[in-house]
């Protein structure tokens, strides 16, 4: 493969990846929206046509976010194919490329299902919560085989392939991080969980106060409870991130991407705080839109970390490098 041709695909396959993550977070802003706006089904039970058509003549607001929802999907879709493709023509033979498409691909089209599911029979809360879990595994996976495709554009990939590492020596991590990274991953998860149920279950307009909740704990859904919890697992997350900080920043010297990465971590669990405090000020779609991009970013950041620590064993030297 000729240097320019090499070249051009690369190009190629981080412009789809780029507009891939945009498509899916698009996807998750217009999910989130069709659930706050209660316009899940105003396309009726049919999927995937809109009360039965393609594309219906009459929209009014609900429809036309519900059928927005329905058509930005399968764009993403192609979208994340494409990208799939051109990434595997260039790198198949590595496993961390591999294992991103997988897993993006997997949780997309298990995201598909569950909405198509939702449609049909109905979205329960705990059901929305699921469905809101598994589009952050999919956004999660696909910006990091974007980060990975940038990486690999400054990383020869025959020295890769030759027996190289593209990640930064496993000895130098330590086990005390890579711990804190993995039960931080596991405990964001559960807590995201816990959000989107929140969310979808009628508690979070009922929520005030800061920095401790106001409302009666009497209020409808369980709310003053929800909310007590809600704010211990954000507590609970900026404690795990500070002490992540800490042991990268013992590590900065051998490890400067934990360090940076961690330093974004931190970062984003404070104006993910911030932006909890616009909710219970506000109550509003915007508020609650920046809430949940900046959940989707924040566990990006952790599952890199985690991604950072996986041991990058010493490829098995090839005689060939072209893929």
């Amino acid at each position: 493969m000729a240097n320019q041709d090499k070249r051009s695909i690369q190009f190629v396959t981080i412009l789809l990846a780029i507009l891939t993550v945009i498509f899916l977070l698009a996807v998750n802003t217009v999910g989130f929206i069709d659930t706050e706006t209660g316009s899940g089904f105003a396309c009726g039970n049919s999927w995937p046509l809109c009360e039965g058509v393609l594309i219906p003549q009459h929209m009014g607001i609900h429809k036309l976010i519900e059928f927005g929802h329905r058509a930005l999907v399968p764009i993403a879709t192609l979208l994340l194919l494409a990208t799939s493709v051109f990434a595997l023509i260039q790198y198949r033979k590595l496993r961390e490329v591999v294992w991103l498409i997988v897993l993006a691909i997997a949780s997309v089209f298990v995201q598909g299902a569950l909405g198509a599911l939702g449609v049909i029979f109905g979205d329960p809360a705990w059901f929305l919560a699921f469905h809101f879990g598994i589009s952050l595994i999919a956004f999660a996976s696909v910006l990091l085989l974007c980060i990975l495709l940038f990486q690999l554009r400054r990383v020869p990939l025959q020295e890769i392939l030759q027996g190289g590492r593209l990640r930064p020596d496993y000895s130098a991590t330590g086990s005390r991080i890579r711990s804190l990274v993995w039960w931080s991953l596991i405990y964001i998860y559960v807590e995201m969980y816990f959000g989107a149920y929140i969310s979808s279950s009628g508690a979070a307009p009922f929520f005030h106060g800061w920095p401790f909740p106001t409302e009666s704990i009497y209020a409808p859904h369980y709310a003053f409870w929800m909310d007590c919890i809600h704010r211990l697992f954000a507590l609970g997350l900026l404690v795990f991130s500070l002490f992540i900080l800490r042991s990268a920043a013992s590590l900065r010297n051998l490890r400067s991407d934990l360090y940076r990465a961690a330093w974004g971590t931190v970062i984003l669990v404070l104006l993910q705080a911030l932006s909890g405090i616009l909710i219970v000020t506000y109550h509003n779609v915007s508020s609650f839109l920046i809430h949940v991009t900046l959940v989707a970013f924040l566990f990006s950041s952790l599952c890199l970390l985690a991604l950072l620590t996986v041991p990058d064993r010493p490829r098995k030297k090839s005689a060939s490098t072209t893929l």
